[in-house]
């Protein structure tokens, strides 16, 4: 059974100016439709920040963003996140911190 790439990320980095460490340091994965994928790491290992690259709200250093086959995002080229077709789910506007995780999600 072939299962078709709904997300390829090949080497990404990003470096924010005027920092002297990658938030994001030579990322690649392929995500197949009925595939789900968890980011873990410890806050500030650039999670989120690769999070916002795929969504298209920042802009990768090098590396390619591939979505259901489309290059979105390399040194030449870019697809703005209303184009990309993707959700994204803010957590400091998604989230009641007086609630706990199961309220959240049933709310």
């Amino acid at each position: 059974m072939t299962h078709r790439v709904i997300l390829h990320l090949d080497q990404i980095d990003k470096k924010f100016p005027n920092q002297e460490v990658f938030a994001v340091n030579q990322a690649s994965l392929t995500l197949n439709q009925g595939d789900i994928l968890g980011l873990l790491g410890p806050s500030g290992c650039g999670k989120t920040t690769l999070l916002r690259i795929i969504a298209g709200f920042e802009q990768p250093s090098s590396g390619v963003v591939e979505l259901s086959g489309q290059k979105v995002a390399s040194p030449s080229d870019w697809v703005p996140p209303e184009h990309r077709h993707t959700g994204m789910v803010f957590q400091d506007y998604a989230l009641f911190p007086h609630l706990t995780i199961g309220e959240n999600i049933a709310f």
